[in-house]
């Protein structure tokens, strides 16, 4: 069972227990899984009421206690497990996720450490013990728990796609591509196409992007900061003359600004009360939050190269690098302003989102999948060359968390577009299984 802690998320292990008693806990989770806290208070209730004698019960116990939000009471429960069996690796885990919950960061990754010195492969303890770490900043340190962790359990396909993701962001694409495609061909082993699927979709944000847009637009201008729409953005008006109904953010282009502009672009986003830069540290795209319609406003740099194209990188973990031009730019009329657009617009999303940016469905490597699942990451016309592999990299984990959400035409989708780059065999066994059990890209998951 995955609980999340302060956005990190954490997972509890429940064993088999011998002793009768121990049904008053399964039950209560069974009513929490139904109807969540509430409605699992009472068989909560019932179940702390029992006489157990067997560190599995405690342990069970200490997991459901996580999941309804008694941290104390759960590491509680997780040390009278370890008092009746000092070597039980769950117990250790669940104390460490307990711990964590309770607000005791290093009592939580001692357990958890101790944890995987009594099991060296434990998948829950490994990926607990690596978020924990990363999230104190000590990547290098997951990273190795990761691969230890692996190498002890080769058969624990998320074990190998954390170890890939966490290659990624040390930017070892080599590594990050061996461990995502090791994990894919592990779940695809493990894989169900045959249970309901969920929908692969963004539902309709019911978000004030109009608002957040222009309001990043009288940023710019008043800048002196050259500019145009891009993205998702651009291709909204352009293509069906209104914002897309499920957009979550604004995506404009910086055309050449200059450093003096940028920092008087970010001095000024400082003093705003209505705007927040999450983070600082990357030059080449100045992400923004809109705090009154919580919108995000990416603002990518463009830079001038020989020839004249246009060079854009989106920066950290991947520097997925695209290049388009040269072109100049135009005006395009939309809600009472005259907005910057690369001239002719058409021709730079053909670019970007390849000639039939126009329809709703799209073919690759053969496989014909709705244009909602396309990723620009992997299929952007514009890629260069040399970060491709990255993109792959992107698209792997992608993949891999779709499948596990069961998305699956939004998977199908993916496999088409990583296969459209290059001939992966671990992603056309993927893809098999899905199509003969009858998915295809082509609609929206129930």
């Amino acid at each position: 069972m995955t609980v999340s802690a302060r956005g990190l998320p954490l997972s509890t292990l429940v064993g088999h227990s011998p002793e009768a008693s121990a049904g008053a806990i399964v039950h209560a989770m069974r009513e929490f899984e139904a109807g969540g806290r509430e409605a699992a208070a009472p068989a909560y209730a019932r179940a702390l009421s029992q006489p157990y004698a067997h560190p599995a019960s405690w342990s069970n116990l200490s997991a459901l206690a996580v999941a309804l939000g008694d941290a104390a009471a759960a590491v509680r429960h997780a040390q009278q497990a370890l008092r009746l069996s000092p070597s039980l690796a769950d117990a250790w885990t669940n104390l460490g996720v307990a711990s964590w919950h309770a607000g005791q960061r290093r009592d939580a990754a001692m357990a958890t450490h101790r944890a995987l010195q009594l099991a060296p492969g434990l998948e829950s303890a490994a990926l607990n013990y690596a978020r924990m770490l990363q999230a104190v900043d000590r990547a290098a340190q997951a990273r190795e728990v990761l691969r230890a962790a692996s190498q002890a359990n080769p058969g624990a396909w998320r074990l190998q796609r954390a170890r890939g993701e966490s290659a990624r962001l040390a930017g070892d694409a080599a590594e990050a591509r061996t461990c995502l495609l090791a994990g894919l061909a592990g779940q695809a082993r493990a894989l169900d196409p045959g249970s309901p699927g969920r929908g692969g979709l963004r539902p309709p944000a019911g978000v004030d992007v109009r608002t957040a847009l222009f309001v990043a637009a009288d940023l710019l201008e008043a800048h002196g900061i050259a500019y145009h729409l891009t993205g998702g953005t651009l291709l909204a008006l352009v293509k069906d003359g209104a914002l897309f109904p499920h957009d979550k953010d604004v995506d404009l282009m910086l055309l050449d600004p200059a450093p003096a502009q940028l920092d008087a672009l970010q001095a000024a986003v400082a003093q705003d009360a209505e705007l927040r830069q999450p983070r600082k540290d990357d030059a080449e795209v100045i992400g923004l939050v809109h705090g009154p319609t919580g919108v995000g406003i990416d603002l990518l740099v463009a830079r001038t190269v020989a020839g004249g194209a246009f060079h854009v990188s989106l920066g950290w973990p991947d520097h997925l690098a695209s290049r388009v031009g040269p072109y100049a730019t135009e005006r395009l009329a939309w809600d009472g302003r005259d907005w910057p657009v690369p001239a002719p617009p058409e021709a730079y999303l053909a670019c970007v989102y390849g000639a039939d940016w126009r329809v709703q469905h799209t073919v690759a490597a053969g496989v014909a999948y709705d244009r909602c699942y396309l990723d620009t990451a992997v299929s952007s016309q514009a890629r260069t060359p040399e970060s491709l592999p990255r993109a792959l990299n992107l698209g792997l984990a992608r993949l891999s968390h779709a499948l596990e959400g069961r998305e699956w035409s939004k998977a199908v989708a993916y496999c088409a577009q990583l296969l459209a780059r290059e001939e992966l065999p671990e992603v056309r066994v993927v893809l098999g299984r899905l199509r003969a059990a009858g998915h295809d890209g082509m609609r929206f998951d129930g």
